[in-house]
């Protein structure tokens, strides 16, 4: 092994596909290096990992690891040969403890035999580890229990005992707090020290400097450019990702809100929510956030009848409510936006149509018929509205990018003309340009007349849209501040009392 020598070379990489290809990509990957990979939705970022990784062979060029040709025909080709993609919908297995997914495939069983699994051992040895990563995670927890945040963490400890040479994060962060992005950089760094070569996919402009070593843009499945980390210029990055230097990012209206919609009074369901009481104004960005474990999604789904507390009251307009399905949430005008797109709310085998229409299927329904051509007019106007690409409305969604998929999902509630949308980290995931194109659809949604719910882990963006800011911390809101006056180190510092 030559250590001078790349650990991995793209030379001329040509990849085509009926509406999207990768052409003439040039990119090189330095062992114990992070290269980020910046890029707008459907740039090909994924797109390029995936060829990397196994998932499809290049139509054209050379890919050179450890200094010798490679053409990996598989997925499991890949990782027996030391690359590992850890991508943005986590693939883990729910039913399983989460040492079971931290080991998988190295379990440890007794004296070598195969199927028979030392279960202590394999607990005792994931304690010692996630104690060394300083991972809050209970390793005999079911995975399936665990949020998206802490499900990435798990994703990440299996890939730094995994001893891959290679490992690709794909927006691992977008769903964690300052705190537990810190606990996955501590892990990059650790890798980076073991000569692991990393490529780092992410939207975050504030990541690159803090953990890369070299940044590359693709833009419409080519590289723009090459920049070293330290030196990097944020308005030149956002230029070669898009033609042009994004402005107003969060572009909330700050409209007087109006009177009170929806009152929670003491929902309990422990041992994470304690007795969570806040109210919401119609016409309000009501921002919501918290540590991993704070029980954010938690409480968005105690509120949409995902799950039913041990106690508690919702009214909506001075009504009591009794939400214990999310058809009884419907049926109340309220709308969630869940944090795990591909677990809880796309049909990846279904077309644009059938996912955005499919909370709203009655309205196109005439004599017991759906009316299709209508259907696919109003989707249309959804497509153009959120800029949604590619935008062919018969494609299956597992062909669209992820955060194309996240403008799928919020078009289908915005379809559905809800009174109160909880969205749960609907920006996870999205470059800024598509940011703002949510943004612009929340904006639109309280100037009608509705309330949201935004539950996000991401602070600028809670600081940024939210009217009004609630903090959740030891399972009770422990602090409610106006955001004119809100700062993200006020917000940290309620995050973290568990008092």
């Amino acid at each position: 092994m030559n250590p001078s020598r790349p650990l991995l070379e793209l030379k001329n990489i040509h990849k085509h596909f009926v509406d999207f290809h990768l052409d003439e990509v040039d990119i090189v990957l330095n062992r114990g290096e992070v290269h980020v990979l910046i890029g707008e939705n459907g740039s090909g970022k994924s797109t390029l990992m995936k060829l990397i990784s196994g998932w499809f062979p290049p139509d054209g060029g050379a890919i050179l690891y450890r200094g010798e040709p490679v053409q990996f025909r598989s997925i499991h080709e890949a990782q027996r040969n030391g690359i590992i993609y850890l991508h943005q919908d986590v693939q883990s297995f729910n039913n399983l403890s989460v040492a079971e997914n931290v080991f998988f495939g190295r379990i440890p069983t007794f004296w070598g035999v195969r199927f028979f699994v030392d279960l202590q051992r394999m607990l005792a040895e994931c304690q010692r580890l996630f104690a060394e990563l300083k991972i809050p995670i209970d390793p005999s927890a079911s995975l399936g229990n665990l949020g998206y945040a802490e499900r990435q963490l798990v994703a990440a400890a299996r890939g730094y005992v995994s001893a891959a040479e290679l490992v690709i994060f794909d927006e691992p962060t977008s769903a964690m707090s300052e705190p537990e992005r810190n606990i996955l950089f501590d892990i990059l760094n650790r890798l980076k020290e073991n000569g692991t070569g990393i490529f780092y996919i992410s939207h975050r402009m504030d990541e690159i400097r803090r953990i890369g070593n070299r940044v590359s843009v693709i833009h419409k499945g080519r590289i723009r450019g090459t920049e070293e980390c330290d030196s990097v210029d944020k308005s030149s990055l956002l230029k070669m990702m898009s033609g042009d230097v994004l402005k107003n990012r969060y572009p909330r209206i700050g409209a007087e809100a109006g009177p009170v919609v929806m009152k929670v009074k003491d929902i309990v369901l422990m041992p994470i929510l304690k007795g969570v009481d806040f109210h919401l104004r119609r016409g309000e960005i009501l921002g919501i956030t918290g540590l991993m474990g704070s029980g954010r999604t938690l409480l968005a789904n105690c509120l949409f009848g995902i799950v039913r507390p041990e106690n508690g009251q919702v009214e909506i307009n001075g009504e009591k409510v009794s939400i214990r399905h999310p058809i009884e949430a419907m049926s109340s005008g309220i709308s969630l936006i869940p944090e795990d797109r591909a677990e809880n709310g796309m049909f990846l085998r279904h077309n644009l149509i059938q996912n955005i229409t499919a909370a709203t299927l009655p309205r196109f329904r005439s004599k017991g018929v759906l009316n299709d051509s209508y259907m696919r007019e109003l989707t249309q106007d959804y497509v153009r509205e959120m800029s949604i690409k590619p935008g062919n409305t018969g494609d299956i969604m597992e062909t669209y990018s992820g955060g194309n998929q996240q403008k799928v999902m919020v078009s289908r509630w915005l379809m559905n003309r809800s009174r109160i949308y909880i969205m749960d980290e609907p920006t996870r995931g999205i470059d800024a340009a598509s940011k703002v194109d949510i943004y612009n659809a929340m904006n639109d949604m309280v100037d009608k007349g509705a309330s949201i719910i935004l539950i996000s882990s991401e602070i600028e963006e809670i600081l940024g849209m939210s009217d009004r800011i609630l903090v959740l911390a030891g399972g009770r809101i422990a602090a409610e501040m106006n955001s004119k006056n809100a700062t993200k180190e006020k917000i940290l510092d309620f995050a973290t009392d568990e008092e």
